[in-house]
């Protein structure tokens, strides 16, 4: 599959947050509802330390761990639970413009300091596990079976997008239904 040249031109930006500390459900919904806002965002992914639900090891396994941090956050009109501690958010925007105003969004949201990187954070192109698990559109179109493309490269493809995904509609997509 060859990128032709205005793909290439209108290629997304990918910026990397990474706040000096981890980050509290609080402060992480407060930026991601920033990021939220911002015009021009395609997508964000949150990593970070995982919390767990379950002890995996030990003589408490199989307990149920009460972490304080797991709770359900709000961006935009979709609620999630966290089951990271978030120690870095990616985000995927259209064009400069989008950049300077995710770096306005998190000088809003964080109360202090954080990493600002561009580079190549979240994949753009589907692997070969991607059409394992979502196939081919047709016999003739080579495109990934996926109704939001946006969604590829957020999650593990092995894993269930129901409870780690959640899909924000854009002023567009409300406006149409």
């Amino acid at each position: 599959m060859a990128i032709t040249a205005e793909e290439k031109n209108n290629k997304p930006i990918q910026v990397r947050v990474f706040p000096k500390r981890l980050l509290q459900p609080e402060t992480a919904e407060k930026v991601l509802n920033e990021i939220d806002k911002t015009k021009g965002v395609i997508r964000m992914l949150i990593n970070g330390k995982n919390l767990p639900r379950k002890v995996t090891c030990g003589p408490g396994t199989g307990a149920d761990v009460n972490h304080p941090d797991r709770k359900v956050i709000h961006v935009g009109d979709c609620a999630l639970e966290l089951h990271v501690i978030v120690g870095e958010i990616l985000v995927e925007v259209e064009d400069e413009n989008a950049v300077e105003n995710v770096k306005a969004a998190c000088e809003r949201g964080l109360p202090f300091s954080f990493e600002f990187k561009r580079g190549h954070f979240i994949k753009r192109r589907p692997t070969l596990t991607d059409y394992g698990k979502y196939g081919f559109k047709s016999r003739t179109d080579e495109k990934i079976n996926l109704e939001d493309e946006r969604i590829l490269g957020l999650t593990d493809p092995h894993a269930r997008t129901e409870t780690n995904l959640c899909v924000i509609k854009t002023e567009e997509e409300n406006n149409q239904s």
